[in-house]
C-alpha cells in the first residue's frame, strides 16, 4: 500500500478539528513500506517525564505555533523526520492524557526512505518501536497494546483506537498486510 493510496482513503475520514486551545500535540508516523503499514512509537528516555512510556512524537505547543506546527516540529526534534503540516493526512479527535491534558493528534504518512533515515534524539527517545498496523487492527478497541516487552497504553492507545476506527471507516482494514 502506498502513501498516496492511504492518503486518498483516509482524507475523507480524518476530519477532526481539535480543541480551540489544546496544550499539546502529537503526530502518528505511519510508514508505508513493502512489508506493510507500520506505526512508529517512541519509548521515552530516562530523565524526562513519563520515562519508559511508549508514545508518539509530540509535546507542548509553543507560543505562536498551531497544534499541527508543534506536531511537525516535535517529529523533527525527536525522530529527525521533516514533515510539512500541510502534508499531514489529517487529524484525529483530541484525546486526554491520564493527567487531564488535552492533546491534538495528527497523522502523517512517511515513506520507507523516511523511516530508514530516522535519527532518534537520545535525550527524548530511548527506543523506537515499529508496530504493524495489521497487529493493531486485530484488537482495534484494546485498552493497551503489548509490543516487544512494552505496554502501549493511555493516551497513545487512545490515539491508536481512533486511528483504527478511521482506518476501518476508510475501508483500509482489509488492505493492510
Amino acid at each position: 500500500m502506498t502513501k498516496e493510496q492511504i492518503k486518498a482513503a483516509l482524507a475523507p475520514v480524518l476530519t477532526a478539528t481539535g480543541l480551540d486551545r489544546p496544550a499539546f500535540a502529537v503526530v502518528i508516523p505511519v510508514e508505508c513500506a513493502a512489508d506493510g503499514v507500520h506505526l512508529w512509537v517512541e519509548v521515552r528516555a530516562a530523565g524526562i517525564s513519563q520515562a519508559g512510556d511508549p508514545c508518539f512524537p509530540g509535546g507542548k505547543i509553543e507560543p505562536g505555533e498551531t497544534p499541527a506546527q508543534a506536531a511537525a516540529r516535535e517529529l523533527y526534534e525527536e525522530l529527525g523526520i521533516f514533515a510539512d503540516p500541510a502534508d499531514f493526512l489529517g487529524q484525529l479527535p483530541t484525546v486526554q492524557t491520564y493527567l487531564g491534558r488535552n492533546t491534538d493528534v495528527f497523522v502523517c504518512a512517511i515513506t520507507a526512505q523516511d523511516a530508514a533515515g530516522i535519527r532518534t534524539n537520545p535525550n527524548e527517545v530511548a527506543e523506537l518501536l515499529r508496530v504493524p498496523m495489521s497487529y493493531l487492527l486485530q484488537s482495534p478497541d484494546a485498552a493497551s497494546y503489548p509490543w516487544e516487552g512494552h505496554s502501549i497504553w493511555g493516551m497513545t492507545a487512545g490515539a491508536i483506537r481512533h486511528l483504527c476506527a478511521a482506518w476501518d471507516r476508510a475501508g483500509l482494514t482489509k488492505q493492510v498486510i
